[in-house]
């Protein structure tokens, strides 16, 4: 579904779905929706979502995820986006948890049609994301840095999301030094993004959030 908000169409179906069955296994409960970045650049992205009241069979929630899947990937390569399970909850009644796979965050964010970068200052502005921005310390909010200094940090990393009412939190593969005015430290690895004011409004799309690792 390239161009389009994959996400957004995604967590509209899975607000429809109140009968999941055969969901391929138990797994792990993710708490919120989140974004996981591998150490290699790669993405998966779990879609947590409260059922609704029609009935759709799980059959066909997944036929749709895959299908659009294989279509992207017919312009792209095999492996850029995978579905890796659909999965009602086992902790947490009328929770169902979608995990999808992307091979790089160009192909989360092709695929999604919602900003999303990972990868060293310069790179982002080779991408074309303008780094004119003031970041605040994760450990000291008084401590704060801008574009030079960020350019400066040659083996630093750069995430680049757009907050969106589909994604509360991101994982990092290194420590958050540095992020946006309004991003929650949840760890040292952890940030929570700003949502929307109602929670119920699935297609708020907010402003770019920087976090810098190390």
């Amino acid at each position: 579904m390239q161009g389009k908000k994959f996400v957004v169409i995604l967590a509209a179906v899975l607000a429809l779905c109140p009968l999941l069955s055969g969901c391929g296994g138990e797994t792990e409960t993710i708490p919120v929706t989140s974004l996981r970045i591998g150490k290699d650049g790669s993405v998966t992205s779990d879609i947590v979502e409260d059922f609704g009241r029609e009935n759709y069979a799980v059959e066909s929630l997944e036929a749709m995820i895959r299908e659009e899947a294989e279509r992207y990937n017919t312009g792209s390569s095999p492996n850029a986006v995978a579905l890796s399970s659909v999965a009602m909850s086992d902790t947490e009644d009328g929770k169902v948890l979608v995990t999808m796979q992307y091979a790089s965050s160009a192909d989360y964010m092709e695929f999604n049609g919602v900003e999303l970068f990972y990868g060293t200052p310069a790179e982002a502005e080779a991408a074309g994301f303008k780094l004119n921005v003031e970041l605040i310390g994760a450990s000291d909010a008084g401590s704060r840095i801008g574009r030079e200094e960020m350019l400066d940090m040659k083996d630093a990393h750069i995430l680049i999301v757009r907050q969106s009412a589909q994604v509360s939190q991101v994982v990092l593969p290194e420590k958050i030094l540095y992020m946006s005015e309004g991003t929650l430290l949840a760890g040292n690895k952890t940030a929570t993004l700003p949502g929307p004011d109602e929670d119920a409004d699935i297609t708020w799309m907010g402003e770019l959030t920087y976090i810098l690792t190390k």
